[in-house]
């Protein structure tokens, strides 16, 4: 296994163009905290369907560059714990009522800082568009793999319901309810742009 250093020293000085997009080395979830009676259940929501573009400059890192964008009408609940018929109610309230996806059918990431804070660790900058809304976003993103063709990476970001114009759902007379913050967390690919 590379590391961040030997693929700085294996690629040329020129930044390089990777192309993101899903395989079999990558997966993007959001993932949804339960609160009241489902205290410590945790919806899973999956992007199946993303695609992406990053400028990777090995020498100077802070002048790369990410755009990423999720088909939120492909999102898909994976939660094993709901029977059949939860699991379709709570697909389409995600769907149709949180994310407006007929309306809204993609969120948008764009960096705009990239810090190094350790040699495979960084802080990610930038810009998260859901439901039209815009709002600053960063992301924790470590570098967990390389080679001469591709990047592979890991990363974390929490956002707050409230921050985008959503109001938290609640069932049962508010005994059960969702927390305001939820997490993305992402393992992405990304290839040399041919």
């Amino acid at each position: 296994m590379l590391t961040a250093g030997m693929l700085a020293r294996r690629v040329c000085a020129e930044p390089q163009q990777f192309s993101i997009q899903p395989n079999g080395a990558s997966r993007f979830e959001l993932h949804v905290f339960k609160t009241g009676l489902y205290r410590g259940k945790v919806h899973t929501f999956l992007f199946p369907s993303y695609t992406g573009t990053f400028k990777y400059d090995a020498q100077r890192p802070e002048a790369s560059k990410i755009e990423l964008t999720l088909a939120a009408n492909a999102m898909k609940c994976v939660d094993a714990w709901l029977n059949s018929k939860d699991l379709k109610s709570v697909q389409e309230y995600a769907i149709n009522d949180m994310l407006v996806a007929n309306q809204y059918p993609e969120i948008y990431f764009t960096s705009s800082e990239i810090h190094r804070l350790a040699t495979d660790h960084f802080e990610v900058r930038g810009t998260l568009i859901i439901r039209g809304t815009s709002r600053p976003s960063t992301v924790d993103v470590t570098l967990q793999e390389t080679s001469g063709e591709a990047l592979v990476f890991r990363g974390t970001a929490t956002i707050r319901l409230t921050d985008y114009g959503l109001k938290p759902p609640k069932a049962l007379l508010g005994t059960i309810g969702t927390k305001n913050e939820m997490e993305f967390a992402f393992t992405l690919e990304a290839e040399i742009h041919p």
